[in-house]
């Protein structure tokens, strides 16, 4: 797609650093009268747009390997106006990287007045560029699979090129295979101050080893490019071995939650601001120093077990001559706390320290309440996790990784649409996948992480991560009803399931090898996995049958069935009778023989029942129910494994919903959320034991929690109905809304629960029709809807 008339891509010539090169641009543009002026941009690996010095923009949204996606941004101006860009594009030897490809720098922007008229262009006269070399290039990674902390060398003329410019005029760079539609929306990048200083104290050496995963790691997995790091470089590991002391220094507060002077005393001083709950953007304040001084802002969502903010490889380093400055952080930070420390001999001042928002912009159309505070306290949570999680695509963490892993988009997914009301993110995240090259990867597969690149070409990761993904496809068509995007996929699709069924061994699964994934726990281990993994194939079969309705291909539904039939041929008499999760091979006489390995899970026995097995079998669905989570009723076998929340437990619940157990899933949602939220970040994490987090597949836990409770199911587009079933329990009322491409959709309850009635109220926009699902527990209930009453036993019917 030609998103551009004149502009074309540009970079720095001859730049002095082939790693992680930091580039600025420059015009002016001179308007008369007050003009709403379009600025079309496409960069790698990120831009920031700067006009008359301030921030205006950060992106772009991310796209597949050898495309840029083009961020379009309008403002009205008047007068002189100077525009700057400042462009980072990120690179290491081992091209490891899940959060951009690490392709080398481009920037393409054009500016228009409303009428079209180009006013500038990258490639034509009145552009200037230079090599921003006040930023380090070779210093320490934030985690195994991003880019560069920040590491600055500042005076207070570093930034004066924003509206000065330079004298070196840009070159013409590579320009994309093609230019590609935003369709994500763009953050408000809205301040977020935080409300007051928490504390001020001195920060002393420690006499202990890092204990920072994220430390250790980076190192090993980029071994080549820790060992191009000079020493002077290196500050992560000192910032790990000191630790908060008595204030010895002196400080004085300003305007009330505003500003604080600090000089330190001893030692280097430190001074702490936090927020009610977690954000993500960029750290902004301004800074007055009055001698040299080294600034650190280390953020985190969450404190220590000794309440300290601890530092960690997400810090940003700044080296300051005497002055004023207004810092940015360039990198999108986790944030809930944040310590600064000053290491200098003279006086420090701080003023308006804050977040600007870079996440996606959520106005909170679509809600929900009921008459359970902790269950409004664990959607509200989910929310927030959602938002954090989804900008240009969904990510599984916002900050450790910044990766658009697939699984987790399966359940981010549906978060967006029902909670968001949007489809625009998850149609340019499916987009990127299905750019991908099939003769580039292995067996025609994706990518397990996307944008991103993993070294050579062809290592996609974890195998099954691809069928996640083909079941979202399958959803995003219900979701949407977008009959034209499936088609422009279709190619790829089919050669990715000639992939699928290349590796049809003669037991007739799919004998995979490579990595496989199931839940972060034992279900993970070979065991369990190998040698064929029998959870594994009932997600294969299941995302063949639904691929051969969606592209009308009977022989994909056929060999569904096949592989259906082979693996009901291994259960012997339900869950107790010591089947497990991974399958062996016999081989005897010329006769294939399969049977079940001993290792059981509960997480692979909830994804075989997700995939629509067993669920003829009573007692083994029985077990499942009452046996199995997080709170069982009944005692757990202590040999089968216990599932963790990625993604067993999120697996479970979805089940438990379909089974209609609404009182279980919320017994186990209290069990699970309430002590995460107890914890303090105000989001849900990847683990049950994990001490921080923030993961977006979590999300779909507000998707249920408006299904199950509310009643109001995931909005069809496609046919323009939605499911109505609600699950009052012992719930007096509860409200919500959702959005869909015609308007919104309002439902409201009040159970009367003496007299056994429940009361509905549900408006549609116009063409919209509701399918009605009334649960056993309503049985004997008087059910009205907008002042009718519905006979039960006529409507659809009721899950028993």
């Amino acid at each position: 797609m030609d998103q551009f008339q004149k502009a074309r891509a540009v970079w720095i010539g001859n730049p002095r650093e082939k790693y992680n090169q930091f580039a600025g641009f420059h015009t002016r543009l001179s308007l008369e009268k007050e003009t709403e002026v379009t600025f079309k941009i496409a960069a790698r690996s990120y831009y920031r747009l700067y006009i008359n010095g301030e921030m205006a923009a950060h992106g772009p949204a991310r796209s597949a390997k050898g495309y840029c996606r083009v961020d379009v941004i309008r403002r009205p101006l008047v007068g002189t106006c100077e525009i700057a860009v400042e462009t980072a594009a990120y690179s290491k030897p081992e091209m490891y990287c899940n959060d951009c490809t690490m392709e080398p720098g481009m920037l393409t922007l054009e500016i228009t007045d409303p009428d079209g008229k180009v006013l500038s262009a990258t490639g034509e006269e009145g552009w200037t560029c230079g090599e921003l070399l006040f930023r380090r290039s070779r210093v320490e990674t934030m985690s195994h699979c991003r880019g560069i902390v920040e590491y600055y060398d500042l005076t207070p003329e570093s930034f004066s090129w924003r509206m000065e410019g330079f004298t070196q005029r840009p070159v013409p760079a590579e320009e994309p295979d093609a230019y590609l539609k935003r369709r994500a929306p763009y953050p408000t990048l809205r301040r977020i101050p935080f409300p007051g200083i928490q504390s001020v104290c001195d920060i002393a050496p420690r006499d202990q080893e890092p204990k920072d995963t994220n430390l250790l790691l980076a190192g090993v997995v980029n071994q080549k490019w820790y060992g191009m790091i000079p020493p002077e470089n290196r500050f992560l590991e000192s910032l790990q071995r000191e630790g908060d002391a008595p204030f010895t220094g002196k400080y004085r507060e300003g305007i009330p939650g505003k500003g604080i002077t600090v000089i330190p005393g001893r030692n280097p001083a430190a001074v702490y601001w936090a927020l009610p709950a977690s954000e993500v953007g960029f750290l902004d304040l301004t800074v007055q120093v009055e001698k040299p001084c080294v600034l650190d802002l280390i953020s985190s969502d969450h404190l220590g077990r000794s309440g300290e903010l601890a530092g960690n490889t997400y810090a940003a380093r700044y080296c300051l001559q005497a002055g004023t400055y207004h810092l940015n952080t360039f990198e999108p930070k986790l944030v809930r706390y944040v310590k600064a420390v000053v290491r200098t001999n003279g006086k420090v001042q701080f003023q308006a320290p804050a977040v600007l928002d870079d996440t996606y912009p959520d106005e909170k159309r679509t809600v929900f309440s009921c008459s359970d505070g902790d269950l409004n306290r664990i959607f509200e949570a989910a929310w927030r996790t959602l938002r954090l999680n989804t900008l240009d695509i969904f990510m599984d963490c916002p900050e450790r990784e910044r990766g658009g892993w697939l699984c987790d988009s399966y359940f981010t997914s549906k978060g967006a649409w029902h909670l968001f009301g949007d489809l625009s993110v998850e149609k340019d995240f499916i987009e990127n996948f299905m750019l991908t090259d099939p003769e580039k990867n292995w067996n025609g597969f994706f990518p397990e992480v996307y944008p991103g690149v993993r070294g050579a070409d062809g290592d996609v990761g974890i195998r099954n991560w691809s069928f996640w993904l083909m079941l979202e496809l399958c959803d995003y068509y219900e979701r949407s009803g977008d009959r034209e995007f499936i088609d422009r996929c279709r190619n790829r699709v089919e050669r990715f399931m000639e992939g699928v069924l290349s590796l049809r061994g003669k037991s007739g699964l799919l004998e995979i090898p490579g990595s496989l994934f199931v839940d972060w726990s034992l279900s993970n281990s070979k065991a369990a996995m190998e040698p064929i993994s029998v959870p594994v194939n009932c997600l294969a079969a299941r995302m063949m049958d639904e691929l051969g309705k969606l592209y009308d291909r009977a022989d994909w539904r056929r060999t569904a069935e096949e592989m259906r039939g082979i693996i009901r041929g291994l259960d012997k008499g339900g869950i107790m009778s010591g089947s497990g999760d991974g399958a062996i091979v016999e081989n005897t006489s010329g006769q294939i023989r399969l049977r079940r390995g001993e290792c059981r899970t509960e997480s692979g026995t909830a994804l075989e029942i997700w995939s629509g097995f067993h669920l003829e079998d009573r007692e083994y669905i029985r077990q499942f129910i009452n046996a199995m989570g997080t709170c069982p009723k009944e005692r757990p076998d202590p040999n089968i494994g216990r599932s963790n929340l990625f993604i067993g437990l999120m697996i479970r619940f979805d089940v438990l919903a379909r089974l209609g157990r609404t009182e279980e899933l919320i017994r186990e949602w209290k069990d699970l959320y309430l002590e995460e939220l107890r914890i303090g970040s105000g989001t849900f994490f990847e683990g049950v034991h994990a001490s921080s987090g923030c993961h977006g597949f979590n999300a779909y836990t507000g998707c249920l929690i408006k299904e199950q409770i509310l009643g109001l199911g995931e909005l069809n587009q496609r046919t323009k109905t939605v499911r109505i079933a609600p699950h009052p329990g012992r719930l007096f009322w509860a409200y919500g809304s959702a959005r869909c491409e015609d308007g919104m959709i309002f439902l409201r309850w009040s159970a009367d629960q003496d007299e056994h009635v429940l009361d509905m109220q549900l408006l549609l926009p116009e063409g919209w029709k509701a399918e009605y699902e009334i649960p056993f527990e309503l049985c004997g209930w008087l059910v009205w809807v907008n002042g009718e009453q519905i006979d039960w036993k006529t409507e659809r019917g009721y899950v028993r």
